[in-house]
């Protein structure tokens, strides 16, 4: 559909330029590549202060390269948006952020605009098959130790997506690659997708050669009127196009997936792989039978490793590294090599993370908890054989996401309670209330306060807690820099 000489002089907008790189790494591949980049955000210059300097770096960077006649300037729109921008545009890419509706992409498709996105792009124009995680919680860490499992049997593995790394800034690479004379082996693509980037591939009818999901909860139902079916709908994009030749692997133990399964293995195509904590009878996939990992394919299983043998914590984890595996052997990767990545791997930052122990006090960061149900699954891995040693730090946000098992959790782990302000802190403590619960709670309105009251109650073998249960947004720039401000806090400590 497009070639790169396509994007030479196109006047193509970039809406959201972020903090994640995504934004960032689109609008560098098009400037690149000859086009007249105007970049729009919301956010001021002042916010956006880093990823504006990567930009004009990148740009003398190129002009060095080409010279000043092949490429062109970025024009910034900080602050606001312009709708010339949509209407008068050759192109516009949507970050992720920005919802379907924005009435500036509406005004654009009006004009017979395309919309696209880096992720949609790198589809229609990356030559290699590619493999794509997705799912409501767990995607990030199935990606990383997917992505350290590839690497440790291809160092041409390319990672990114909703990771923070824009796949674009390989494109380039992979179409070197592919252009040589002397054909090479296809390099492992590993990418993580949210619910809003597989949007992008729908009117393509786009579904990667290997697709993952490894569960459907509530999450961002504030962005899908209050509906799971429209959210469950969003993750089955990643299998829904898929065809003779592809696999789909899933959560046999997620109601919805093992539905949308059964109708795959029904229509004959994609393959259909499954992974869960007890084996499923006549079936594919990645499975744990007697304490031990193992895969069956072929009609044999084969073991790979005792669950002892991993190093994260949490059940939930297992049915992460289950997924990874299945996606590792569907890829072709050697089962010595997959079983030997997960013996080592730890996890992800942010996910789980035990930062520090000090005083005889645990501290584990779990900012990426932003839903209930994540918040949940961190409070009974970290409970395990132990009653009310859990000061837990959460609030925050809202999705429009219900708190009622939330609050049964907090009630029979927690030990103290700090809550950060936010419109879900609010539904939060109603939830609590409806559930009897009398937890001893304090409020807190930033994080040096949160760690300070966190302290205050805690003793020797007691777990301080980050994992707020729902979005970061109004005290925080975002989950990560949420995270990051508890590490810190954290340190500061003798």
């Amino acid at each position: 559909m497009y070639g790169l000489e396509w994007f030479r002089n196109k006047k193509i907008t970039v809406m959201g330029l972020g903090l994640h790189g995504g934004g960032v790494g689109i609008a560098k591949w098009l400037m690149r590549h000859g086009a007249v980049v105007t970049v729009t955000d919301l956010k001021d210059p002042a916010q956006l202060a880093a990823s504006v300097a990567e930009l004009e770096k990148t740009y003398q960077e190129a002009v060095f390269c080409f010279g000043e006649s092949d490429v062109h300037r970025f024009i910034y729109v900080l602050g606001r948006h312009e709708e010339k921008d949509f209407t008068e545009a050759n192109m516009v890419i949507q970050n992720p952020a920005v919802p379907r509706d924005n009435p500036f992409l509406s005004r654009a498709r009006s004009r017979q605009v395309p919309v696209e996105s880096d992720i949609s792009l790198f589809f229609l124009l990356c030559p290699y098959p590619i493999t794509a995680v997705t799912g409501t919680k767990g995607k990030t860490t199935t990606t990383t130790l997917l992505a350290d499992i590839c690497e440790a049997h291809d160092r041409r593995t390319v990672v990114g997506g909703n990771i923070r790394i824009s796949p674009m800034d390989a494109l380039d690479g992979l179409l070197e690659m592919k252009a040589r004379k002397k054909p090479v082996a296809p390099p492992p693509i590993v990418l993580e997708l949210s619910s809003w980037q597989l949007e992008g591939l729908e009117k393509h009818r786009l579904s990667p050669r290997v697709a993952v999901i490894t569960n459907i909860m509530e999450d961002h139902l504030n962005r899908y009127n209050n509906s799971m079916d429209d959210y469950a709908r969003a993750k089955e994009l990643n299998v829904m196009f898929q065809g003779a030749g592809d696999t789909a692997i899933l959560n046999a133990g997620d109601g919805r997936l093992a539905a949308i399964g059964h109708k795959l293995l029904a229509s004959g195509q994609p393959r259909v792989w499954w992974f869960a904590e007890k084996p499923v009878k006549k079936a594919e996939g990645c499975f744990v039978r007697t304490g031990k990992i193992v895969l069956a394919a072929g009609g044999k299983e084969t073991t790979l490793l005792p669950l002892r043998s991993l190093k994260i914590l949490g059940s939930h984890n297992v049915g992460n590294v289950l997924a990874a595996c299945a996606a590792a052997a569907v890829m072709g990767i050697p089962v010595q090599t997959i079983a030997k990545v997960v013996r080592e791997f730890h996890g992800v930052p942010g996910r789980l993370e035990e930062i520090a122990a000090k005083r005889g006090i645990r501290f584990v960061n779990d900012t990426t908890a932003t839903t209930p149900d994540a918040a949940i699954a961190a409070l009974r891995a970290l409970s395990a054989g132990q009653t009310k040693k859990i000061i837990l730090l959460a609030g925050g946000a809202d999705k429009a996401l219900r708190f009622e098992d939330w609050a049964k959790q907090v009630r029979r782990h927690v030990k103290y309670l700090v809550l950060f302000e936010g419109a879900a802190t609010v539904k939060m403590e109603a939830a609590l209330a409806a559930a009897g619960n009398k937890v001893l709670r304090g409020m807190a309105k930033t994080m040096p306060e949160a760690v300070k009251l966190a302290l205050m109650q805690a003793e020797r073998g007691d777990v301080i807690l980050l994992s707020p249960g729902c979005a970061s947004f109004g005290l925080f720039i975002n989950e990560f820099d949420r995270g990051d401000q508890f590490v810190a806090e954290v340190k500061k400590l003798r």
